[in-house]
């Protein structure tokens, strides 16, 4: 029999086990906390409070894995949310352009998703929960992986089994790591001879701020609202997007000095201080859920398991256990879906399907730079915008070309505030839809260079 074992049951490890599921005997995934059936946010993962977005690129993603991933969510009461027409977007040029748009997804606690995600992908026969272990190290070596070491974690405050300190051995055709952006097993691979992969750390110091509100009484035109400014002169913002249950995530954030307090007067005041007041008077009269939170781990980390020549076969990594991207932006979920396809591939080539047949660890070198690949728009898009936040650590001195795309990109800003198109090319970027040579467009370009020129000649550019 053929198994996989997934260590991490988060949104990256239950999409890679649905997609394992279709061509091995078992999947069995591991996870360190002990789960409910219900939408509660697990104590491994202490960002879920935060605001999640699930952009359109991973909606599309996860709704072709799991088909009934959006019945689901509208039944548990997610609202949908068009991204041109339901945000608004307020920046130092103004208020965005709203229109009716293909770019829609839903808005939903990340509790919610991942326990959505994880119902669906459980149903499947061959799918089994490990929940309440850990996994602490790998059997193996250096050529390759066959299975992990695990402890069971007791329950908090009881007393432990005196067995439960020996790790016991589950053995596997292939291991996936998807235990997020604390994952030891870079660690653990040097324990069985693998050198640690090289890494890229870009860290702008962002730090955020998050209440859950009731959606207060009366009317507004948005279901979502992002109020930001411009770096490097201002580092500030905030965002309010709707969610299950008749309530507001309000999340704000700002780099350096300007870090958000996370005291009920000074989350109010920080509010206040953005560039439009429409946030702050959103939640001047809605009622509190939860106290302020904050959240500091935002660093965006990329293990370069692609650049190594003598990776493990039988081993993967997958999600932030390879590339952690500052969560502000919001892609991490999307990020994880869109690895769904690229397992798929891989898994349906033919030299992994000759390592399935034979039981035989599978040489995973090729799946780690598909997935290498698949991250390369999301981290360019996240780490470009970090870099311009001053003081930010881990990015070399842009150069005079790197300094020329980032004016234009600060122009392509400016002008979406006025102009449709650019917006439209704009948020089908930022959404994953499509790629930066989208900005490129040569009716864009023309209006950004217009926007430009009037600009400069003291006119108004829409």
């Amino acid at each position: 029999m053929t198994r996989a074992i997934v260590v991490g049951a988060s949104i990256a490890g239950l999409v890679a086990a649905r997609v394992l599921s279709d061509r091995v005997d078992e999947v069995v995934v591991v996870e360190r906390d002990r789960l409910s059936d219900g939408a509660d946010a697990r104590p491994g993962v202490p960002q879920a409070v935060h605001v999640h977005v699930l952009l359109r690129r991973g909606y599309v993603e996860l709704t072709h894995l799991f088909p009934a991933f959006d019945e689901r969510l509208a039944t548990a009461g997610a609202p949908a949310i068009d991204w041109s027409r339901d945000a608004q977007w307020i920046t130092p040029a103004g208020q965005a352009p709203r229109f009716p748009s293909t770019l829609r997804s839903r808005t939903a606690s990340r509790a919610l998703f991942e326990a959505t995600i994880r119902a669906i992908t459980l149903e499947r026969a061959n799918v089994r929960l490990l929940d309440g272990h850990e996994a602490v190290g790998l059997i193996g070596d250096a050529r390759a992986i066959s299975g992990v070491r695990l402890r069971p974690r007791p329950v908090a405050g009881s007393t432990p089994e005196p067995a439960g300190d020996t790790p016991t051995n589950l053995e596997g055709w292939l291991v996936v790591d998807a235990s997020g952006r604390g994952s030891r097993m870079p660690a653990e691979l040097e324990a069985v001879g693998v050198p640690e992969p090289q890494e890229t750390v870009i860290d702008a110091s962002l730090r955020y701020a998050t209440r859950i509100y009731r959606i207060p009484p009366g009317s507004r035109d948005w279901k979502g609202l992002l109020v930001r400014d411009r770096p490097p002169s201002g580092t500030r913002g905030g965002g309010v997007f709707e969610l299950e249950g008749g309530r507001w995530v309000v999340t704000l954030g700002g780099a350096g000095v300007d870090q958000p307090p996370t005291d009920e007067a000074g989350f109010h005041d920080f509010a206040r201080s953005l560039i439009s007041p429409i946030l702050a008077d959103a939640i001047r009269n809605a009622e509190p859920l939860t106290p302020v939170r904050g959240w500091a781990r935002t660093a965006n980390r990329w293990r370069h398991v692609e650049r190594m020549r003598d990776w493990p076969a039988g081993f993967a990594l997958a999600g932030d256990a390879m590339c952690a991207l500052n969560p502000v932006y919001g892609q991490g979920m999307s990020v994880a879906a869109m690895e769904g396809p690229v397992l798929a591939v891989w898994l349906n080539s033919a030299s992994t399907a000759r390592a399935i047949a034979t039981d035989s660890p599978p040489a995973t070198t090729d799946l780690m730079r598909r997935l290498a690949r698949a991250a390369r728009l999301p981290w360019l898009l996240a780490t470009a915008e970090d870099a311009r936040i001053a003081g930010v650590q881990g990015v070399p001195q842009a150069g005079r070309v790197g300094s020329i795309l980032q004016r234009y990109v600060d122009e392509i800003q400016l002008n979406a505030a006025r102009d449709r198109r650019t917006m439209r090319r704009f948020t089908e970027v930022s959404q994953l839809v499509r790629g930066p040579v989208a900005l490129f467009d040569p009716l864009v370009l023309w209006r950004v260079a217009t926007g430009l020129a009037h600009r400069r000649m003291g006119r108004p550019s829409g």
